[in-house]
This record gives C-alpha cells, sequence and structure tokens, in this order.
C-alpha cells in the first residue's frame, strides 16, 4: 500500500492542478473556460508549462457544512448528536443522496494559438476523479446509534486516473456562431470502484457489529499481475509495483460546443460537452475480489489498557477480466448579455456532471466585468446544490500581451460562526480555489460582428 501511496504522491506533488471553475466561464482572457467548452476563444493565444501553469485545490460534496452538523442550543455550541437536536432537525437538512468528490486536471503541457481562419489548441493533461456516495441511513444510524441494525449496502466508492493528449479547432461557421471541438486520447492508469452489499452496523448496550460485505474492482498501473486467484489474500498481495506489468488500457473521448452570438452581439447563448467518451481497462492489469468482514467493538479495559475489539474476515480474489467505465462527463449550458459596448456582462451558467455514481446539477449567476483590454473580474453565486445565499466565488484576471495571471474560487462563505475557539464557515459546503500563471501568445483569432441578427 505505501507503494501506491508514494506513487499517487509523487504525481500531485510533481505538477499543479485545476479542474473546471465555473467563475472562469464569461472571462474572456481566461485559459480555463476553453476547457468548458471548446467553442470559447480565450482573448489570446498561450502556453502553459508544468509547475507555472496553476494551483487548484477543490473539494465538492451536498451535505458537509457547519450548519448542517453544528447547533445552537440553549445558549451552547452542540454537535448533531447532542440529545438537543431532535432526528428530524438533522436529518431533514440532508440531502437524501448525499456525495462527495474530488476532480483535478494536472496540466502537463498546453498550447493554443490562432491562424486567419480558426484557433487550434492542443496539449496533455493528467486527469483524477473520486467519487463516494451514501444516502441518510448513515447518518440516521449515527444520530441514533444503540437503538437496531442500519443498512449500508448504499455506500459506494470510485476513483480514477488517467493521462489523455488532446487537439482542438474553434472554427466561425458564420459571423455569429463559433463550433469547436476537442478530439482525446486516453491512458488508464489506475481505476478503483467498489460497492457494499448486504452491509449493515448495530449496536445494543454490550457491543458495536458491523459487517462489511461487497465487491471490489481495480485495475491499472500498480495492480499486481501475478496476484493468487481464487484465494484469501492480503489487499497487498494485489498490488505490485508501477509499471510492473506495463501500460495496458485505453480510450478516447470528444468535447464539442458552440457559440451563438445575438443581438448585435449583446447576447451570446453557448453549450458545451467535455469528456463524452471511454476507458477500456485491460484483463492484463485488473483485480477482482470479495469482501466479508465481521467487526465487534465491545468497549476498553482499563486494566489492560487495550480495545476490546475483534474482526473476522477475507478478501477472496476472483479471475480478473477487462471492462470498460465512461469517463464523468459534463454539460455547460451558458447565457450572456453584455452592455456598455462589452464592458460589463451578466450571464447565468447551468453546470451539470454525469458521474459514475450519480448526477449533480448547479446553477451560477456572475457578474463579468472587463474594465480594460488587460483586465477583468468576475463575481457570481451558485443556487443549485443545496447552497445557501452568501456564498459567493470571485475570479480575477491580469492578461497583458506578455503574461497571463489568474486568481479565482467558486465557493467562499460570507457567512461565518464560532465553533470554541475556532471560526468557521456557516453554509459552504464545497471549496474550490485557483491561481496560475501562463504566457501568452499574441492575439486569438477576432470574428467578424458586423451584421450580427
Amino acid at each position: 500500500m505505501r507503494r501506491v501511496i508514494i506513487f499517487v504522491a509523487a504525481l500531485l506533488l510533481a505538477f499543479t492542478s485545476f479542474a473546471q471553475m465555473r467563475t472562469a466561464y464569461f472571462m474572456d482572457g481566461s485559459y480555463f473556460r476553453n476547457d468548458m467548452n471548446p467553442a470559447l476563444i480565450p482573448s489570446r493565444g498561450y502556453i502553459v508549462l508544468p509547475v507555472l501553469s496553476g494551483t487548484g485545490l477543490g473539494l465538492n460534496n451536498n451535505f458537509l457544512s457547519v450548519d448542517n452538523f453544528i447547533y445552537n442550543r440553549d445558549g451552547q455550541t452542540v454537535t448533531a448528536l447532542d440529545s438537543r437536536v431532535s432526528t428530524s432537525d438533522f436529518i431533514d437538512k440532508l440531502p437524501q443522496n448525499s456525495h462527495l468528490n474530488l476532480n483535478a486536471d494536472i496540466r502537463l503541457l498546453a498550447v493554443g494559438f490562432s491562424t486567419k481562419k480558426a484557433f487550434w489548441n492542443f496539449g496533455a493533461n493528467l486527469r483524477v476523479n473520486a467519487d463516494v456516495a451514501t444516502d441518510r441511513t448513515l447518518f440516521y444510524a449515527l444520530k441514533n446509534i444503540g437503538n437496531g441494525t442500519y443498512d449500508l449496502s448504499t455506500v459506494g466508492v470510485d476513483a480514477s486516473a488517467y493521462a489523455e493528449l488532446y487537439f482542438g479547432a474553434c472554427i466561425p461557421v458564420t459571423e455569429w456562431l463559433n463550433v469547436g471541438a476537442k478530439a482525446k486520447g486516453l491512458v488508464g492508469i489506475v481505476n478503483l470502484n467498489g460497492q457494499l452489499a448486504d452491509s449493515y452496523f448495530s449496536v445494543t448496550r454490550s457491543e458495536v457489529a458491523a459487517n462489511i460485505s461487497g465487491t471490489l474492482r481495480a485495475s491499472g498501473i500498480v495492480v499486481n499481475p501475478n496476484y493468487p486467484i481464487g484465494e484469501q489474500v492480503d489487499l497487498e498481495q494485489m498490488i505490485g509495483e508501477p509499471l510492473e506489468n506495463g501500460i495496458n488500457s485505453g480510450g478516447a473521448a470528444l468535447d464539442f460546443g458552440a457559440e451563438a452570438r445575438l443581438l448585435g452581439d449583446r447576447l451570446r447563448v453557448s453549450v458545451g460537452v467535455t469528456d463524452l467518451g471511454f476507458i477500456s481497462w485491460s484483463a492484463k492489469s485488473s483485480a477482482a475480489a470479495s469482501v466479508n468482514y465481521d467487526l465487534k467493538y465491545r468497549g476498553y479495559n482499563f486494566n489492560t489498557g487495550e480495545l476490546d475489539m475483534t474482526s473476522e474476515g477475507n478478501i477472496t480474489t476472483a479471475t480478473p477480466a477487462g471492462y470498460t467505465r465512461r469517463l464523468n462527463t459534463t454539460l455547460n449550458v451558458g447565457v450572456e448579455y453584455n452592455i456598455l459596448n462589452d464592458r460589463i456582462a451578466f450571464g447565468l451558467l447551468s453546470h451539470t456532471e454525469f458521474r459514475q455514481l450519480y448526477t449533480s446539477s448547479e446553477l451560477t449567476a456572475s457578474v463579468n466585468f472587463r474594465l480594460a483590454k488587460l483586465f477583468s473580474a468576475t463575481f457570481s453565486h451558485t443556487f443549485c446544490g443545496r447552497n445557501r445565499p452568501g456564498v459567493l466565488g470571485f475570479a480575477l484576471n491580469l492578461h497583458p500581451p506578455g503574461a497571463n495571471l489568474f486568481f479565482g474560487f467558486d465557493y467562499l462563505d460570507t457567512s461565518y460562526v464560532l465553533a470554541g475557539k475556532f471560526v468557521a464557515p456557516k453554509y459552504q459546503k464545497s471549496f474550490n480555489f485557483y491561481t496560475g500563471l501562463g504566457f501568452n501568445l499574441g492575439k486569438s483569432f477576432v470574428v467578424k460582428r458586423q451584421h450580427l441578427p
């Protein structure tokens, strides 16, 4: 297991990362908007190199916030598990299906440039996606611990890492319509997915007991190709040295989009689909197993200083088989209205992710300021995703002829609470932060905008 941790840590430290940023969608100077819709052309060409490309930290979910788990009762700050917080007060604030995900695009290289008839771009990225999903049962069990047996079968985990090489173009079809596309070749690095089945935990006065049963499937460059089949093994027996079995998994994907400019270029409507594709994970680098563990905890023995806890179970391997997994596909739909000769724009972005374990949607409204050709700024708010008013986004982009400096975040809570000695955001559930430096290459393709419908 240490070999896998070291390998993944080395990848994440070697490069810097960022995922799709909603707040940057309507910023003309931002490189990032082309990642969300290949029909959107940055104001200048660019070259992005490792290390300098950008730094990102992103964690998204729909249930973790201070407001959901910290309460004020009788002038005291208490957790949701306190007896003074009713079950309905706690559970009713949570979504029926809870999810948590991590996305990162680790840029290895990105280049964009214009010719007389099109804007072209190519590059290489390392992509990382991880998801955990469950329903309210787990939280209901935590709140009512000691009062029954609870089903855990809804818990699922899916994670993958892969490299992509892409080549894209944006072409003006008419004076008022752009279309764009990116073709991607994919190399599978790691995939892991697991699902609990017939799993539960129960609490009595004498013990806490749990059964963890389910299936586990993995593929990639860290899977041991020689693990024993049909035997009970330790997890480390299924893990080998990175690249011991070579690279055997690959796939393809497509991004495509369009932007229409109407009402004399005051109204712009755009649609973009990204990561419509798949990876076929080879049987040569795959592993499969069933997991079954019984856990029992009976307390702490103060005489011996030991926990009274037992566990019995096994991981039983199965014959590996190749499989195909679709990518996490994203749909972006934007509507933008410009005033004051394009100096200020009001934008509305619908962002939907079709992930492996669930589908999530957000609606982001923004005000975009283009006060000069060298400077732009955006303020945004995301309404959906159980997001409260006051959780804002902000981005600042400086793009003079030689360089492009970007800073921004999608979610920042303006409401804070005091929890003991700590100050914490009250409603914020997600945190996406981005900063980066790129180098500009001339100007991008300028679309003729006269005689627009």
